[in-house]
């Protein structure tokens, strides 16, 4: 554990992968200059975290030095626009909450060697400009990053800052200012010899012996109960039927919908995935107040593969629930999220144990970054059993 008085975090590759944007944005920028070039999300991990001046000089180097400036700037010009447009989510898993809720408990920072205007984009993109505490880039100072962590300690006061980044110039920015350094381990570069590391950011709080809460650390969720076949609210949250109840109202339906969203990134750990790789994760809630999660369960004939839904719509089923009121769903490869639609036969199946009016369908990358539909909207026009009464 690192005890720090404050949080001074990287951002390419440690707090989002906006290379496969930058690169299509630069290749655009060179072209209208004349300039044909392949460029990769590959070669760009390379080269992010040096200063700008030296990543010019990499790229460029066959263009005349006092030219191979002004061509960069063009680049960083269309870069902008690439990511003010962009639609696509290329945060990490779990960034935007933790910070947020570090943020209450200690300032976080963000030191880095990009451009002007880089880290306020970043931070307008991820909705966090309002709890981010100072920033610094080499494009405002035109220092080092050793130099600008130093800077942001010195002005406002702190005494024992750690500094958080992806790749062996992030640690030795750290170590020229004297700090401890904490590796991103799932950002773009190999560390040797770090005072610590994460492989998910939601790692973060607890290397630094601070709690905010289960929210950020879902995945310590199932470890718990892994090979459990039914596990309800009442294990966790007391009072298995005050969710339902909290479902009901205007601001209880938030907390369910955290809490929900919560397991169902957990319940990915539960997942069985070995062809596709792509583990997903889903919590049910019922009209009585049970939860159950379920995992994907892929099989080597794929054909006999059950989806995460099934998975915890038909434990539910099996042990007595006859109607649904919510289901949260999460997915991706490894670490990173992506938003994770039901499939057309889950969505017949929700159909049959729930009202579509009312059955709400959460699919989400985060505890608090999901978006909510009703059953009805995913599945209009639907046939159920309803149709065959009288």
């Amino acid at each position: 554990m690192i005890k720090a008085d404050a949080v001074l975090l990287d951002v390419d590759g440690t707090l989002w992968d906006s290379t496969e944007v930058v690169a299509e944005a630069w290749m655009q920028a060179l072209k209208e200059q004349g300039i044909e070039r392949k460029i990769t999300g590959a070669q760009l991990k390379g080269l992010f975290g040096k200063p700008m001046n030296v990543i010019a000089d990499l790229l460029l180097p066959e263009i005349a030095e006092d030219k191979r400036y002004e061509v960069l700037d063009r680049c960083m010009e269309q870069e902008e626009k690439a990511l003010n447009e962009n639609t696509k989510d290329i945060a990490y898993p779990g960034v935007v909450d933790t910070i947020r809720s570090l943020s209450e408990q200690i300032p976080v920072c963000i030191v880095s060697n990009c451009q002007s205007g880089y880290i306020e984009l970043v931070m307008k993109k991820l909705g966090i400009t309002d709890v981010i505490a100072d920033h610094e880039c080499f494009g405002n100072s035109g220092l080092q990053k050793r130099d600008n962590i130093a800077l942001v300690a010195a002005r406002n006061g702190y005494k024992a800052p750690v500094y958080v980044g992806d790749i062996r110039s992030d640690m030795e920015a750290a170590r020229g200012a004297g700090i401890p350094f904490i590796h991103a381990a799932y950002g773009f570069g190999h560390v040797e010899g770090e005072d610590a590391r994460i492989e998910r950011f939601a790692e973060l709080p607890g290397v630094l012996g601070i709690d905010i809460g289960t929210a950020v650390d879902a995945y310590t969720v199932v470890d718990q109960f892994t090979g459990v076949e039914r596990y309800t609210a009442v294990d966790s949250y007391a009072q298995v039927k005050a969710m339902t109840d909290l479902a009901e109202t205007e601001k209880g339906i938030a907390q369910v919908e955290r809490e929900l969203m919560t397991l169902a990134i957990a319940a990915r750990k539960c997942a069985y995935a070995p062809y596709s790789g792509y583990q997903v994760g889903a919590a049910l809630l019922t009209e009585d107040g049970r939860v159950y999660i379920g995992g994907n369960i892929e099989n080597a004939s794929y054909g006999a593969t059950n989806c995460a839904e099934r998975t915890a719509a038909f434990k539910a089923v099996s042990e007595g629930a006859r109607r649904f009121r919510m289901i949260a769903i999460a997915g991706g490869k490894g670490e990173h999220l992506n938003y994770a639609y039901p499939c057309g036969i889950c969505r017949q199946v929700l159909r049959e144990f729930s009202d579509p009016k009312r059955m709400l369908v959460l699919v989400g990358i985060s505890p608090t970054e999901y978006k909510r539909y009703t059953l009805e909207e995913l599945l209009p026009n639907s046939f159920g059993p309803d149709h065959l009464e009288g």
